[in-house]
């Protein structure tokens, strides 16, 4: 009977998230299907929040490019030194580009490191970094420099023959403002964001909710133990499955909504917990009635 029962895709979110007492027909079904059930619900919606995320990161990288192609000037970059056609300087601090990077960019090739920090600490924001490119390396300064000790700590440099040595194979090459932005084209597909999007995304959501199955399924099962329902440790884990249903939508959802509006709920993860504990509560609580009533009616 059992290994006959068939119960689809759908019917199984639909149980899992209005019908808790189609959980045992869901739990007959084995740790196998629920496990492939969880991986195939957090792929689906995973796949969607990539798909809404790519749209909306080509379409940041295209006008971000369009911007630096108006706005950078034309250098050389070679023998490990960046010279600016005009030596003016230049500060880049589109929106466009702070999505795009994060970082305020400043090019002076004319001063030195100590002279860099000095000038652009003031551009340091709490959102953003200010990334200064000179002859010879870059200055990062961040928004945990200290300017009043004037401490290392929130600086970092680098400098370009440190790069070169490590990516760039020949000693001969030469770049220039052309090859940086093709190269900035080439990066940007739809494949490349895609892939990167839901690799990021289900990877991060399945070892959350991993962690989150194995502890709560833990402490479900030592809560059964002690009570009339006496589920085994696989029976824990498959219930808790069915139980995370609502709450891997909500979590999807919110990562949604976080890529339009960048609105962030910092409970977002002891609110989903709860949901969880909320269904397996009302299911222990359905089973331990079902069966006193079939204890008593003996």
């Amino acid at each position: 009977m059992e290994e006959n029962l068939r119960i689809s895709f759908l019917k199984k979110i639909w149980y899992s998230i209005a019908r808790p007492s189609k959980y045992e027909e869901l739990k007959k079904l084995g740790l196998g299907k629920a496990i492939k059930y969880v991986f195939s619900i957090i792929s689906i919606l995973t796949l969607i929040v990539a798909i809404i995320s790519t749209f909306i990161q080509i379409n940041i990288a295209n006008d971000t490019i369009a911007y630096l192609e108006n706005n950078l000037p034309n250098f050389t970059f070679k023998d490990n030194k960046l010279t600016l056609e005009d030596n003016k300087v230049i500060i880049l601090d589109d929106e466009r580009l702070l999505s795009f990077l994060g970082n305020k960019i400043v090019i002076n090739t004319l001063i030195k490191k100590e002279q860099a920090i000095d000038q652009y600490k003031d551009l340091v924001s709490e959102k953003n970094n200010v990334l200064v490119f000179l002859n010879e390396e870059y200055v990062l300064i961040t928004y945990n420099y200290n300017i009043e000790n004037n401490n290392e700590e929130g600086i970092d440099t680098k400098k370009y023959s440190e790069i070169s040595s490590k990516y760039i194979n020949s000693t001969n090459y030469e770049y220039t403002k052309k090859d940086v932005v093709e190269y900035l084209k080439m990066k940007t597909t739809y494949t490349y964001y895609l892939t990167k999007n839901f690799i990021v995304y289900s990877g991060t959501i399945i070892l959350l909710y991993f962690l989150y199955i194995i502890i709560i399924a833990s402490i479900i099962f030592l809560i059964a133990k002690i009570s009339i329902l006496k589920w085994t440790y696989n029976e824990s884990i498959i219930n808790t499955i069915y139980a995370s249903t609502l709450s891997i939508i909500i979590y999807n959802l919110y990562i949604v909504q976080n890529i339009f509006t960048k609105f962030r709920i910092s409970l977002i993860d002891m609110i989903n917990i709860c949901l969880i504990f909320i269904y397996l509560y009302f299911l222990i609580r359905k089973q331990k009635k079902y069966k006193k009533k079939k204890y008593y009616n003996k």
